[in-house]
């Protein structure tokens, strides 16, 4: 099983509490969190000291990968400055990101050009809900278990998940 959270950000990292929590109990879990550069383009990462303190507290357990810039998407899953947006987070997350990284598109919005896009820029996988597709080998592995940080209830089925898949 591989356990994901998107929505990592300031705005809602208090809620990370409860992956400590978890972590806590159960040394053993690893999480990779799709991380917002710059949510809602007011929440520079690159720039808080927050982040940093959180990131190294957690880099080993927590892979950071990149979920977007913005987290701003239209409806249609389409957006013109895709790459550029996409270029601008794996940029200002690079010091945070391990030498693979990878990528989820904010509400699983792919478009025909999302994956040569991450090709492209050097990604290694992009992450859909239940499954990671690595980009160099054109494989995708499933058994991923995804919550939002932002919502407690979907951290708690991913904990009641992995309580379950490790036998405890």
């Amino acid at each position: 099983m591989i356990y994901t959270t998107d929505d990592l950000c300031l705005e809602y990292l208090e809620n990370f509490k409860y992956f400590d929590e978890i972590h806590e109990k159960h040394p053993e879990f690893r999480l990779i969190a799709f991380t917002i550069s710059n949510f809602k383009n007011k929440e520079r990462l690159k720039d808080s000291e927050r982040f940093k303190s959180w990131y190294n507290t957690h880099k080993d357990w927590v892979e950071i990968a990149v979920h977007s810039y913005d987290h701003e998407y239209p409806p249609d899953g389409d957006r013109e400055d895709l790459e550029m947006c996409i270029t601008k987070a794996r940029d200002e997350l690079k010091p945070y990101l391990p030498k693979e990284y990878g990528y989820r598109c904010p509400g699983f919005q792919t478009t025909a050009s999302t994956v040569e896009i991450l090709k492209k820029l050097g990604f290694q996988y992009i992450a859909y809900e239940t499954s990671i597709k690595n980009l160099l080998i054109n494989q995708s592995e499933f058994g991923v278990v995804n919550s939002h940080l932002q919502d407690t209830d979907s951290i708690k089925k991913l904990y009641e998940v992995f309580k379950n898949h490790i036998g405890s």
